[in-house]
């Protein structure tokens, strides 16, 4: 029965908030017990006012026991950086509490010394001026981490998937896969370096072989397969595959397995320092050109302006 402590400083985001607790709370619901239990802390207790000006009562820090701690900070995180939070969070960490810290939460991290085992997620608006105060070695440039000691997201959705990481590392990845299913969300998968999407839950309801064919595609996203070769892998006939997804997707295999490509250099454009040469590569592009035409095909516009917004 985990416990989490939520740490909150004043103007804290009320979203990441939400997608910590709502998870926790289908968690609960589905196990049909109070599976995981949290509560909300602050340095000094009391009504905390969030971003979106939403009021949350909370409790003065202590130390209670916990297997959880969660920091989550404002847009100005230097505001809460303080001698009683710093040393409540270095005590927290010797007790041995799994460390967690949302967005800019990774700065107030820092500054407790509590990313030197394993850096944190950090949003890529405040990657670069996080690593020139602290140095590389303690952010990182991904959407969320989660591991046996630390957990980090770099805010926004990614909250959710940190939170889902957690529900996988003390419940089981049954429970968390339900409890995004729950949600209608469609998590990303944090094992691998480029945090690839999972399946969409749904489909394995849709068709069981669909399911299998696109958990292919995703799995080969930087060496695409034939349609012909994720036929034969699944165990039906290519034109069987075919009428599957044009029936349930309304695309061709082929289509869809492209898109998802794209989708995928998408999300490394915009979310990574990758060049854009090096996320054609990843994402099984030939060459930058074919990449570049494809991608304005898809979107519209070239990668660049997406690199840029």
């Amino acid at each position: 029965m985990p416990h989490a402590d939520i740490v909150l400083t004043d103007n804290f985001p009320i979203l990441s908030l939400t997608l910590v607790t709502e998870p926790l709370r289908v968690a609960n619901r589905e196990t049909a017990d109070t599976l995981w239990r949290w509560r909300f802390l602050s340095v000094k207790g009391g009504h905390l006012t969030s971003s979106s000006g939403i009021d949350i009562n909370t409790d003065q820090l202590d130390h209670s026991p916990a297997d959880v701690v969660l920091l989550l900070s404002s847009y100005h995180p230097e505001t809460a950086v303080a001698g009683p939070l710093l040393g409540w969070l270095k005590h927290r960490a010797r007790q041995g509490a799994l460390m967690g810290c949302v967005d800019t939460g990774a700065l107030i991290f820092a500054e407790a010394g509590l990313l030197r085992s394993r850096p944190a997620a950090v949003h890529f608006e405040a990657l670069r001026s996080y690593r020139e105060k602290f140095g590389a070695d303690m952010f990182a440039d991904r959407l969320f981490d989660v591991s046996d000691t630390r957990c980090s997201s770099a805010g926004g959705v990614a909250t959710f998937d940190m939170t889902l990481g957690l529900i996988e590392h003390f419940s089981g990845r049954q429970l968390a896969y339900r409890v995004a299913e729950i949600l209608t969300y469609r998590p990303t998968n944090h094992t691998g370096p480029q945090q690839r999407l999972l399946t969409d839950t749904s489909l394995a309801r849709l068709d069981r072989n669909l399911a299998k064919a696109v958990d292919l595609m995703i799995a080969t996203l930087d060496q695409p397969i034939t349609v012909a070769e994720i036929a034969a892998r699944v165990g039906v006939p290519q034109w069987t595959l075919g009428r599957l997804f044009k029936h349930h997707l309304q695309q061709t295999p082929a289509a869809y397995y492209r898109n998802l490509r794209l989708a995928e250099a998408r999300n490394l454009v915009q979310n990574s320092s990758l060049r854009i040469s090096e996320i054609s590569s990843l994402c099984g592009f030939e060459n930058p050109e074919s990449f570049a035409r494809a991608y304005r095909q898809r979107y519209g516009h070239p990668a660049s302006r997406d690199r840029q917004s």
